[in-house]
């Protein structure tokens, strides 16, 4: 079963003529009755209105009023003025006159036209209009006989210009929005923009800190009277009606008056609109403030990181195989983990002692506090990798006792330039890397010496001034690097020397 269709409120019928088939027609009729209202001319005829529009004839005009009148947008009326031909005579002749509903919807159809069009603004000189606003209606209160007519005045010209400085302001925030998310693509416009904003936004911002707390303090003193001078101005534009009195002026009045408070006065948890906007426009100054530090970041380094792996990837390109294995170690630090290249000290214990004769063993903070991941269910047969760890540990102990004797031959050496080095084996070499990279990751002293311990050695790199560039060569290359000088002491003779 389908639905009812909805019953639409008749008086909304007024917006008919912006959807019908002939909506630019209709469009601009009623343009024209509009700007014929702006000159104070009430009532036309049709053949008046066609003279002011372009390419369209009387009787398409005429028509046109008649549709609108039915909508409920024009009212006419019979044109009792004498007739100029006999056609006139036998025709029946019509003023035509917009409605109050008729405006009100055009208004608001413009409205919608405009939409996205006009820009927002802080229009800060409407503070002081308010002020003197406010103030003239709180001199006028303290009289002795308040004056409803200038009363009148003054609220009108108050709320015009709140509106304005309410609607503008909102309209700036949203553009603002919009605007911070697409400028930062070009720092040269995006640099202008950013300090005209912030020159802009400080001047409200100032006029705010002066003003606000000044609007509060009359819109406090005015509160205690304020329903009765709303009474007193909205009788000036008292009109007679059918029935009940006419209180349309004092309900609009009341109403936008509790709109200005909103604004100004906090009312209970609800904190006043115009400290909503000065977080507003702090959110966008912290925004570009961002956009700002990007840009900044970008500017300061030599190549952004873009061009970083696009460089990277040019070299992999042209790389042979054991060059980019060697080249993404390098990059990225994927190295051999380092526990697995030491000795762990516990190699000689039997695997059969029990835990309680056996010496204490160092277990890692993580397995302490989570312990190990065991799947549910009966364990399965232990595998004896006896023989493997038998020879691993054996290439382990080669490798070890390699590297000790070619960090012996380096230590020998020293402590020495890096320039009287000369040549060095492939260990000797690799041995050197690790040393002079522990080095260099150390913190340097004040006199620049920088001082590392490895498991094997304790190193120190020492710069001097004036240094020439040193000149290693290996089997594989040669190697160029600043000179310094290079002091290696090996970690039995430190542990002998404690102990004496």
């Amino acid at each position: 079963m389908s639905e009812p269709a909805p019953r639409l409120d008749p008086s909304l019928k007024v917006f008919s003529y912006a959807v019908a088939e002939k909506a630019t027609l209709y469009l601009a009729v009623v343009d024209a009755l509009i700007a014929a209202k702006e000159r104070f001319t009430l009532q036309l005829r049709p053949a008046e209105l066609a003279r002011t529009m372009a390419g369209v004839t009387t009787s398409e005009v005429a028509e046109a009023l008649e549709a609108l009148e039915t909508w409920g947008n024009v009212t006419k009326f019979y044109d009792t003025a004498a007739p100029e031909t006999l056609d006139q005579f036998y025709a029946r002749r019509f003023l035509y006159q917009l409605t109050e509903a008729g405006v009100a919807a055009h208004r608001g159809i413009q409205a919608v036209r405009r939409a996205g069009l006009d820009s927002g603004r802080l229009s800060a000189v409407l503070l002081p209009s308010i002020i003197e606003d406010l103030g003239a209606i709180d001199h006028e209160a303290c009289g002795d006989q308040p004056d409803g007519a200038k009363l009148y005045r003054l609220f009108l010209h108050l709320f015009a210009s709140f509106a304005e400085l309410a609607d503008n302001a909102a309209r700036y925030m949203n553009d603002l929005a919009v605007e911070i998310t697409t400028i930062t693509g070009d720092d040269e416009s995006f640099s202008a923009y950013k300090r005209a904003v912030f020159a802009y936004l400080d001047e409200f911002v100032a006029r705010l800190a002066t003003t606000v707390p000044e609007i509060a303090s009359l819109i406090t003193e005015l509160d205690a009277d304020i329903v009765a001078l709303i009474e007193l101005a909205a009788a000036q534009d008292t009109a007679p009606v059918h029935d009940g009195d006419d209180d349309g002026v004092r309900r609009s009045f009341h109403a936008r008056w509790s709109g200005v408070t909103a604004w100004f006065v906090r009312l209970g948890e609800e904190a006043p609109i115009a400290d909503s906007l000065r977080l507003a426009m702090l959110d966008a100054l912290n925004r570009i403030l961002a956009a700002v530090d990007r840009l900044n970041e970008r500017h300061l380094r030599r190549v952004s990181r873009e061009a970083d792996f696009t460089q990277l990837a040019r070299w992999f390109a042209v790389s042979s195989p054991d060059e980019a294995c060697l080249l993404w170690d390098r990059a990225f630090g994927l190295y051999s983990a380092r526990h697995f290249a030491q000795l762990a000290g516990d190699e000689e214990l039997s695997r059969g002692m029990s835990f309680w004769d056996a010496e204490p063993a160092e277990v890692a903070p993580r397995l302490r506090a989570a312990g190990t991941r065991v799947a549910a269910g009966r364990p399965g047969r232990a595998s004896d990798f006896t023989a493997a760890k038998a020879v691993g540990l054996a290439e382990l102990r080669a490798q070890h006792r390699q590297a000790e004797i070619a960090v012996t031959r380096l230590a020998g050496r020293t402590p020495a330039r890096l320039s009287h080095l000369g040549a060095l084996d492939t260990d000797e070499f690799r041995q050197f890397l690790a040393i002079v990279d522990a080095a260099l990751l150390a913190r340097p002293k004040p006199d620049g010496a920088r001082v590392a311990a490895t498991p094997l050695v304790t190193v120190t790199l020492r710069p001097f001034p004036n240094a020439a560039e040193a000149i290693i060569t290996t089997p594989h290359g040669t190697l160029r690097c600043t000179d310094q000088l290079l002091d290696i002491t090996l970690a039995s003779e430190s542990r002998s020397e404690a102990v004496g």
